[in-house]
């Protein structure tokens, strides 16, 4: 029987107990209403049983909701929103000996919080949510590879512990002998905003990327430092950044996992509003529909670009550039899934990308 913080809140199981509850409540206020002649019933419990009956049905809205977009699958991640529990800092799990750890801990890797300085990009100080594999523990002098998690907008860099379960897909792959560190950075102020992770006019998300958040990375913790030790992966518009930051940044990585992401800047206020009003020539830069076809044969580049089937305008734009991006010599693996624009598809999606560029053959550039 599984731990009641691991019960699924996202099955129509549950959405069907929440259902008949509230269809319980409100035929319960109606035989009230209908019994009010005969003996008049108390205010406070027709006021309760009110009060029940509608928190239910927002209940039944949202899972509704949850369910389509799944983007709390379990009670714990339910909770982790509502209380905003935070994970350790870095530094104070590491200071940690191997004794005093638990066997969860050690069995199943360790979600730790990044500090992160700003060095010049004008970001701030952030923090990067990190997922270490149980072998960063066990094998003290090893290093390894780092999976960058872009989350997508609106979003918040714990989205991919939450409805993308990176920590659980970074396990599985861990015991088939496929260990990496995850680090999903703050690529964005407020969750509500939308840089595009480009340098824009109002925020600087590619020079916080390169500046402030891959050196903090390699200087914490047991990083592999060559392009072919880092991995940009993201969804939705996480996944435009890890493909414009991806190719745009060929001498810092070699591998592009795209999940549903669009191959141009979709910034609610328009091209202007994100770069300016004489950013033409940003736009255009930060464009990889445009500017793919010119891209160098060299560094050699692996993509995984995957989408929903029934994601229209992501599977055109991937149809689009998949074939310009192979004409410059890159390796690019095309997938498409049963779903929508949602974490049931990244989730999957995540976990075959993951297992395809953690293979010895996605580090080498090989097909």
């Amino acid at each position: 029987m599984p731990h009641f913080g691991e019960m699924a809140i996202v099955s129509p199981q549950f959405i069907a107990s929440l259902t008949v509850l509230a269809l319980a409540g409100w035929f319960s206020l109606w035989l009230r209403r209908r019994r009010r002649r005969q003996k008049p019933p108390r205010r406070a419990g027709t006021v309760a049983l009110f009060t029940v009956s509608i928190v239910l049905s927002i209940s039944v809205a949202g899972s509704c909701v949850n369910s389509y977009f799944s983007y709390l699958p379990k009670v714990n991640d339910l909770l982790d929103l509502v209380l905003g529990g935070q994970p350790p800092e870095l530094r104070q799990a590491l200071a940690e000996s191997a004794t005093d750890r638990t066997a969860r801990e050690a069995t199943d890797g360790e979600l730790v919080r990044l500090s992160v300085p700003d060095n010049g990009s004008g970001f701030g100080r952030s923090s990067a949510m990190v997922w270490l594999p149980p072998q960063y523990f066990q094998q003290p002098n090893n290093r390894f590879r780092v999976v960058y998690l872009f989350h997508g907008s609106p979003g918040v860099a714990k989205d991919w512990y939450r409805g993308g379960e990176a920590g659980r897909i970074g396990l599985q792959l861990s015991r088939e002998g496929k260990p990496a560190i995850l680090v999903a950075p703050r690529m964005s102020r407020d969750w509500l905003d939308d840089p595009e992770c480009v340098d824009g006019v109002h925020q600087r998300i590619e020079s916080h990327l390169l500046k402030d958040v891959i050196p903090a990375v390699d200087a914490s913790l047991r990083s592999v430092t060559t392009r072919h030790g880092r991995i940009f992966a993201g969804m939705s518009a996480g996944g435009f950044c890890a493909l414009n930051l991806g190719l745009r940044n060929r001498s810092v990585t070699s591998t592009i996992l795209d999940l549903s992401g669009f191959t141009r800047p979709t910034h609610s206020g328009g091209l202007k509003a994100l770069f300016g009003p004489s950013g033409s020539d940003a736009a255009r830069q930060n464009t990889p529909a445009e500017y793919a076809g010119s891209l160098p044969r060299n560094p050699a580049m692996s993509l995984w670009l995957d989408s929903g089937s029934s994601d229209r305008r992501v599977l055109s734009d991937i149809a689009a550039i998949a074939p310009v991006l192979r004409s410059r010599g890159y390796t690019v693996v095309e997938r498409v899934r049963p779903g929508a624009h949602t974490y049931s598809v990244w989730r999957p999606a995540l976990h075959d990308a993951l297992r395809w560029a953690l293979a010895p053959r996605a580090a080498a550039g090989q097909p």
